[in-house]
This record gives C-alpha cells, sequence and structure tokens, in this order.
C-alpha cells in the first residue's frame, strides 16, 4: 500500500493492530502518522497517548510491554518506533511472536528506512496489518509531486515555477512543503503561481545556491564563492549537508558531461539522471567549466573533507572556507 491508499483506508476501514512504514519519505510518513493520530487519539489527549520512540533507545520487548497498557485516551493504545532497522535480529524475535497475536486494544506502528533484511518482518505484518511504502520524489518528479501538493492548497503552480523552485532548492520534501506554503500565503487570493512569484518569494530568502557556489568556483571566483558558502551557512545549511550537496551536483556534473561526451540524447540523459529538463541544462552548462579530471579530483577532496568534518574538531565552517578556496585555486593544488 501507498500513502494515498493508505488515508482511504484510515477513512474506511477499521484500524489495524500493527502497521509497517518503509521507506525514507519522511514527510510522507509524518503526514502518514499525523492522519492515523487524528483517527485514534482525541486533541486534548495527545499528551497520554500516541507515544512515538526511537528504536536505539527503547529494545523491542520494552516496546511491547508498553503495548500491554490499556488506552486512558482514544479508542487504541498507539505507539509508533521509528528507525527499528537498528534492532538487532535476536530484538526481531519478541516482536515476531507478538505479531503472531497482537492486542486488540494497540496499535503499533513500526518504521524503518530501509527495506533490506525487512523481508520477514514484512510478511510478519502483513498477515495481521499493513505495510505502507514511502518513496520520495525524485528530482525529475518533483516538479509534478510540487503541483499536486498546490493544488491541495486550492493552487495552480505552473509547470516553470515548480521546476524553478526544486532548482532552487533540491528534493527536500519538508522545504519544498514549507515554500510552497509560503507562496500560497505570498500570492493571495490569487489562484495561479507563476515563475515570476517563485523568483521573488524563495530566490531573495536563499540568493546563493550550490549552483551558484559550484558557478564561483567553476570561475575561480574566490571571493564570491567564500560569499556563497557564508549565505547557505547563515540560512542555516548544515555543513555536511552543503559537502553532501556538492558532492552530488558534483557527480551529476561528471555523468552529465560524460553524456554529452557519447551523444547521448537529451531525453536519455534526463532519466538516466533522474533531472528534470531544466535542471539538466543548468547540469550541462556549469559541467563546461571543469575537465573530467578535475571532477576526479575535486570529489575526491570533498570526501577527504567529509572524513575531517566527522574526525576532527575544527570548525566546521572553517574546513568548508578551506575547501572551496582549495577549489578555486585548483590549479596550486593540483586539482
Amino acid at each position: 500500500m501507498y500513502p494515498d491508499e493508505f488515508i482511504h483506508h484510515l477513512e474506511v476501514d477499521s484500524i489495524a493492530p500493527v502497521y509497517l512504514f518503509l521507506g525514507e519519505g519522511d514527510l510522507l510518513k509524518e503526514e502518514a502518522w499525523n492522519h492515523l493520530l487524528g483517527k485514534i487519539v482525541p486533541p486534548k489527549a495527545r499528551q497520554l497517548n500516541g507515544e512515538r520512540l526511537l528504536a536505539k533507545e527503547h529494545p523491542a520487548p520494552e516496546v511491547l510491554g508498553r503495548l500491554s497498557a490499556l488506552p486512558m485516551f482514544g479508542s487504541k493504545r498507539l505507539l509508533m518506533v521509528q528507525h527499528i532497522e537498528v534492532w538487532p535480529k535476536d530484538q526481531l524475535k519478541p516482536l515476531e511472536s507478538y505479531l503472531a497475536h497482537p492486542f486488540p486494544s494497540a496499535c503499533l506502528v513500526l518504521s524503518s528506512a530501509q527495506k533490506k533484511g525487512m523481508e520477514k518482518l514484512q510478511a510478519a505484518v502483513e498477515a495481521v496489518g499493513a505495510v505502507v511504502h514511502f518513496s520520495p520524489p525524485t528530482e525529475r518528479d518533483a516538479p509534478r509531486w510540487l503541483q499536486v501538493r498546490a493544488r491541495q492548497q486550492q493552487k495552480v503552480l505552473s509547470p516553470q515555477a515548480a521546476s524553478f523552485l526544486v532548482e532552487q532548492m533540491g528534493v527536500d520534501l519538508y522545504r519544498l512543503q514549507s515554500e510552497l506554503e509560503k507562496l500560497a500565503a505570498y500570492v493571495g487570493d490569487r489562484e495561479k503561481i507563476e515563475l515570476q512569484d517563485v523568483r521573488e518569494a524563495v530566490t531573495s530568502q536563499r540568493s546563493f545556491t550550490i549552483f551558484e557556489l559550484l558557478r564561483y568556483v567553476g570561475q575561480n571566483q574566490t571571493r564570491q564563492a567564500i560569499s556563497a558558502l557564508k549565505k547557505l551557512l547563515l540560512a542555516g545549511e548544515q555543513p555536511l549537508v552543503i559537502l553532501a550537496l556538492l558532492a552530488r551536483q558534483i557527480r551529476l556534473m561528471w555523468q552529465a558531461k560524460d553524456g554529452v561526451k557519447r551523444k547521448m540524447p537529451t531525453g536519455e540523459l534526463g532519466q538516466k539522471l533522474n533531472l528534470y529538463p531544466a535542471i539538466l541544462r543548468n547540469t550541462i552548462q556549469q559541467a563546461e567549466y571543469f575537465s573530467e579530471a578535475e571532477l576526479y579530483q575535486i570529489h575526491r577532496v570533498i570526501r577527504e573533507t567529509d572524513l575531517a568534518l566527522k574526525s576532527t574538531s575544527t570548525a566546521p565552517h572553517l574546513q568548508l572556507e578551506a575547501l572551496v578556496l582549495k577549489l578555486c585555486r585548483r590549479e596550486h593544488h593540483g586539482l
């Protein structure tokens, strides 16, 4: 079952004693959980029912013990355990035994980001409840996802606006949803959200993107590149997130450059990289600033910085500044 099917199930069927949420779509999981919470627990009683636990902090036997308590408020005792993939196999045995005869007075939600290794548990859950699959949209599909979300808010998001918003924000569903809500408020009573609205309302909040940072790096514009990095940090981007975005964009440029070199049709290349056409064009243009050898070396240096960020006490922002300086002066550093 998928998220929309799960919402429909909650409206027309009885609540199952157990659900398994699989996949990495955190925003979609959060929305599904809130729907379930709304069906079971009255709003004023949500401090006393509808508990969420992290698997790394609560072993399976403890979770099952909590489930045995009768609900004080709501039709069932509702409990969610997140990231159960961290539980060792011996923790899953009492859980599988419970699933054979779940408490009728309880509803247990198990959540795992990964599907691998969950096959046996999935089968056990399917026998008494339901498995819900959550997959966030790819970069190629994200603009269409945004347009559907806009319609839910009685707005029409133009294809150009949707594409530009994804280009600016990436595929962070929480951020995309937040920006869409701001845009809906920005246009007020007007039904349609146009590209210019996104440029005015979104780009002004985040002037420098990863695209622009790498453009400055490609042109060896050190001062502008450092300024772009500082803007990203001031906007609340975490150093490891910035590094991951840089690494991803370098890989995309590398793959785009190779595709162009092999004269791959644009549509085929976009499908291979899961990039919307406008984003693919920008990526191809950006890749022209770098040779294949440079992209390889830059990716290596980014990996080294990632290791340093995780293993040394040097301030993360200083390590990122050192990385940008090295990339802008790559000829002097043998990059």
